[in-house]
């Protein structure tokens, strides 16, 4: 009897000791297999806004730069968005492909506008770089590594004192002038900008005027022509919560080329986000609703017999963004009509669409289309033949389309390194 217990014992012993020992290889090779460097340098696809590329090559010698994101071990997506104080708010979007443990996250960094080129090329460029160290540190290039922080030892929290109370000002003047022996042509355009933006209140008013003028000389004979307008807008928009917004809207309009002294307006809205707004570097799908009076005068009588009326008018609007890893969507559908005759509307609809169809080849689509029923500041005389040529006047017209497509095809070596600026 004893020897029998001494038997089972002894079995279950190796049993035991044999499925220790095999955990304990199993955590092993779980532990290679997880933890052991990469070969090589991180692959890195970056797409987006308008980058130098050229001085991230030079300053980023840690990655292998690929132009196919099919081949790369991490995806970048680069967003921007205008700040407050009239700067950029970049969105860095980090997709692993190939580590494992690591998850998709991601980073912003923040540019003034009063930054140089050099400036905000170094800050985005920084910024890229310490949100790829947790791939570098998965990799052999992690040895070669090394990091040096060039602040003071002792820093004192300072509290921040705006004495602008987060306004911003901006003005902005732009002027061309493009002469021929018989033709002359003269562009202007001034903007003043007055923002003031925070988590809970957005206050925004600008104010624009352009001037074209052009002139052309025939047979001893001078044809002018001189298209002036000026708008402005004054907004006030409210966040009620991470989905809905509620704000007012007022605006000013003049044109001699829409034969407009002034249009009026003011409307309040109310916006619902299908998303939350702190996702909105990725995805925005926005519903929102206008409605208000509007009061217009006319330079000449209109083809409805008026030079002057009041109006009462609504919009609704819906606006998707989506960026992802293989492209970005962008539209947009605009429906607006006149409340005292329904029959005087307008409904547009515009898309940009670029799609990664495989590896090397991509599709890029632009489309707008306007169904126009509402000029109801066309005059009543009829444009001259000089009017037309001379672009003086707006023609009617009951649609406006564009529309426009690209494709890109790649291959051959996925790697873009080198940086070489010679002739």
């Amino acid at each position: 009897m004893i020897s029998k217990f001494i038997k089972l014992f002894i079995l279950l012993f190796i049993f035991g000791t044999s499925t220790i020992f095999a955990a304990d290889n199993d955590a092993k090779v779980k532990g290679n297999y997880k933890y052991d460097k990469k070969e090589g340098k991180p692959k890195v696809f970056i797409e987006g806004i308008h980058l130098d590329f050229d001085f991230m090559r030079r300053n980023m010698k840690f990655i292998d730069f690929v132009n196919d994101p099919a081949v790369s071990d991490v995806h970048i997506i680069i967003n921007n968005r205008i700040s407050g104080s009239g700067g950029q708010v970049y969105s860095l979007m980090y997709t692993n492909k190939t580590f494992e443990n690591l998850s998709d996250f991601t980073l912003t960094c923040t540019t003034a506008s009063s930054d140089t080129h050099e400036e905000r090329r170094k800050i985005i460029t920084n910024a890229i770089s310490m949100g790829l160290m947790p791939f570098v540190n998965q990799t052999e290039v992690s040895k070669k590594i090394s990091v040096r922080y060039r602040g003071k030892e002792e820093t004192q929290q300072v509290q921040t004192d705006d004495p602008w109370n987060n306004w911003t000002f901006r003005g902005d003047f732009n002027g061309s002038v493009d002469l021929e022996e018989s033709r002359k042509n003269f562009n202007y355009l001034y903007n003043l900008r007055a923002d003031k933006v925070t988590e809970d209140w957005k206050i925004r008013n600008n104010g624009r005027t352009s001037i074209r003028t052009r002139e052309y000389i025939s047979n001893g004979e001078s044809y002018r022509s001189e298209n002036n307008s000026n708008y402005a807008t004054s907004s006030i928009v409210n966040s009620l919560s991470p989905r809905w917004s509620a704000g007012a809207f007022f605006s000013y309009y003049n044109s001699n080329y829409s034969n407009t002294i002034y249009s009026v307006s003011l409307k309040p809205a109310i916006e619902y986000n299908i998303f939350p707004w702190d996702v909105s570097d990725r995805k925005v799908f926005t519903m929102a609703y206008y409605i208000g009076p509007e009061w217009k005068k006319y330079y000449e009588e209109t083809i409805y017999d008026q030079t002057q009326e009041n109006l009462w008018e609504h919009s609704f609007r819906l606006d998707l963004q989506l960026i992802e890893t293989w492209g970005e969507i962008e539209a947009g559908l605009n429906a607006t009509n006149y409340l005292h005759d329904f029959s005087k509307n307008r409904v547009t609809f515009d898309t940009e669409v670029s799609v990664r169809i495989v590896r090397g080849f991509a599709i890029n689509f632009n489309f707008r289309l306007e169904n126009i029923h509402d000029q109801i500041y066309l005059p009543k005389s009829e444009a001259s033949l000089e009017d037309i040529l001379m672009n003086r006047v707006k023609l009617p017209s009951s649609f406006e389309l564009y529309t426009g497509i690209g494709l890109r095809v790649q291959f051959g070596s996925i790697y873009n390194n080198i940086v070489n600026n010679r002739l």
